[in-house]
């Protein structure tokens, strides 16, 4: 069980991106939730629900902060990511070059897959501003 964590240790950055990515998705799905209940309070007393209340449950974000989608937030989060996972791609190239912790080509192919997280976001990034 020890060899597994061993040599496969790296795989615990995806999982926890994927996690982390799961717990905001259920927590954005509560927050609208909320609102929707305040909504429909609001509906059976007879009063109008506040243009604010409105306003935020129609401008719910699809990015990992949980913010307001804005074009500074949204673009502020990817720009973040798009480096992160280069940088991180960029380090795995050069432990595969010098073998400088001893993982050899293991460290070229986690290289690629912090590459392709690095590009994914770079395109919706792209696809996101143009969107708006």
């Amino acid at each position: 069980m020890y060899e597994l964590f061993d040599d496969y240790w790296w795989l615990l950055f995806p999982l926890a991106f994927f996690l982390i990515f799961a717990w905001n998705s259920f927590m954005r799905y509560k927050q609208t939730k909320a609102k929707i209940e305040l909504l429909k309070t609001y509906a059976a007393s007879g009063n109008e629900p506040p243009a604010e209340l409105i306003r935020r449950l129609d401008g719910d974000s699809d990015d990992w902060s949980g913010s307001d989608s804005s074009a500074e937030n949204s673009g502020g989060s990817n720009a973040f990511l798009v480096i992160l996972f280069t940088g991180l791609a960029g380090v795995f190239v050069v432990e595969a070059r010098y073998d400088i912790l001893g993982m050899g080509e293991v460290a070229y192919f986690v290289a690629m897959i912090m590459g392709v997280l690095a590009f994914a976001f770079l395109v919706g990034a792209i696809f996101q501003r143009g969107s708006k």
